[in-house]
């Protein structure tokens, strides 16, 4: 053990917060940023073929219809986040109350049904959020994900210390 000071946190997950880290996951992780990107890049082109079509011969059933199917695949994409956000909202409430010591040798979350402990190691990455901290994991996907709500904290000074704690770890890893 480090001479590092340890921050706990205490939480019963929200949904909120795990859409929100679930957004930032997207955002932060290689597939994700590509994902979007590709999807930015549909909708420019998408209008670009609208526009010169509507300029050269007007309104016509075939673009309304690939608009339609463009708007609905953005829905969808909303959505699915809101449905996996949704699912896992259920399985951390199962968990009960979440308590999460963070240390210098890692990070041990306990819940009413379950137990882990986690290296520094295991995570590549954090991004901070209005609402959450969170720790990605440095593969392709992003795939292991640890959302620590900041209103677990008990004190403003510990979500410095936290912040500490993840920036210093985290580039050690």
């Amino acid at each position: 053990m480090t001479g590092d000071v340890s921050v706990q946190l205490r939480y019963v997950v929200t949904w909120r917060e795990i859409s929100d880290g679930l957004k930032i996951q997207m955002r932060h992780s290689p597939a994700g940023r590509w994902c979007y990107r590709v999807l930015w890049g549909l909708g420019a082109l998408l209008a670009l073929v609208t526009a010169a079509r509507l300029l050269t011969s007007g309104p016509d059933a075939v673009f309304l219809g690939l608009w339609r199917f463009f708007l609905i695949a953005c829905l969808l994409l909303v959505a699915v986040r809101w449905l996996m956000a949704l699912a896992l909202l259920a399985y951390a409430r199962h968990l009960g109350e979440h308590r999460v010591t963070i240390d210098g040798d890692g990070i041990s979350t306990v819940s009413e049904r379950h137990t882990n402990r986690t290296d520094w190691g295991f995570y590549g990455r954090s991004v901070e959020g209005p609402r959450v901290f969170v720790l990605i994991t440095p593969d392709v996907w992003g795939t292991g994900v640890l959302i620590l709500p900041k209103r677990g904290l008990d004190a403003q000074q510990d979500s410095e210390r936290l912040r500490s704690l993840i920036t210093r770890h985290l580039a050690a890893a």
